[in-house]
């Protein structure tokens, strides 16, 4: 179950550094953008999806764990562009970058995501490998996105209740959360782009178990089971999360690779906490 096939994802997070949007401290409504995922693909929304402060709601039908990336690309870039430039080996052009969107959506269940998009050429992806070890892109979890011009001005991203910094290598809350419907401001305040997947643990279990759990390939029941979070984010970018508490154990936990080519949370960047 690892949540990104490291080179591939870490290139596509570093290639540009960008400073986040500004948070604002008065909600505005966001456009809503629901994108249904089955085993192996994504139905996006037939109404055009314009530029602007944007909640984009991943509904997982299928029987297997998905989230979904997303890939924007430079003007005059195409999908089939981005295909052709996947298939050589080596680094992913820098015209290609990972802006976040939904993570970690269980079967049966969904994630979100709350960012400003830009207008132009996106590519949504599943970077999850199936018990196989197939990413499921590879089994056809990719497609593209069209972002037209907003129709005025840019609301600013609302402030959440909980804000979450990610450093190399570790994650800064700013309180425990408590039970109910969440939502979590995240910043990527390191020099290297991360991500978060929100874990909802098995009794007993902490955050450290969930990435031993898959060095030693996944064998036996999961210690957790993933429940949200923000897919992989460049330094300075700021995007919100919303999620359903219920009482009990989570975990924070980063799958992006270091560049000793080992992921983050080997290196520490996982949190357990109790929600009361």
């Amino acid at each position: 179950m690892r949540f990104v096939p490291l080179l591939l994802l870490g290139t596509l997070v570093s290639a540009c550094a960008k400073e986040g949007p500004p948070v604002a401290d008065v909600v505005s409504e966001p456009q809503t953008v629901t994108v249904t995922a089955t085993d192996y693909g994504y139905q996006l929304p037939s109404a055009p999806i314009k530029a602007g402060l944007t909640t984009i709601t991943l509904v997982n039908e299928g029987k297997e764990i998905h989230h979904l990336t997303l890939i924007r690309l430079a003007d005059g870039k195409t999908m089939s562009d981005f295909m052709t430039a996947i298939e050589t080996p080596g680094p992913v052009p820098d015209w290609a970058v990972a802006v976040g969107g939904p993570n970690g959506a269980p079967p049966g269940g969904e994630a979100n995501a709350t960012l400003v998009l830009e207008s132009g050429t996106y590519v949504v992806a599943c970077f999850i490998p199936s018990p196989d070890g197939v990413p499921h892109f590879a089994k056809g979890m990719i497609m593209g996105m069209e972002v037209q011009p907003g129709d005025g001005a840019t609301a600013a991203l609302p402030a959440g209740d909980i804000q979450v910094g990610l450093l190399e290598y570790g994650f800064v809350l700013s309180q425990t959360p408590t039970a109910g419907k969440r939502s979590f401001t995240v910043t990527n305040q390191g020099k290297e782009p991360h991500e978060v997947v929100l874990v909802r643990l098995a009794p007993g279990m902490k955050a450290e178990q969930v990435g031993a759990w898959i060095e030693a390939g996944e064998q036996g029941p999961p210690p957790g089971v993933p429940v949200g979070g923000l897919s992989g984010m460049n330094p300075g970018q700021v995007q919100n999360f919303s999620a359903d508490l219920t009482p009990g154990t989570y975990g924070f936990i980063c799958f992006v690779p270091a560049p000793d080519g080992a992921p983050h949370f080997a290196h520490g960047m996982v949190a357990t906490f109790t929600v009361l």
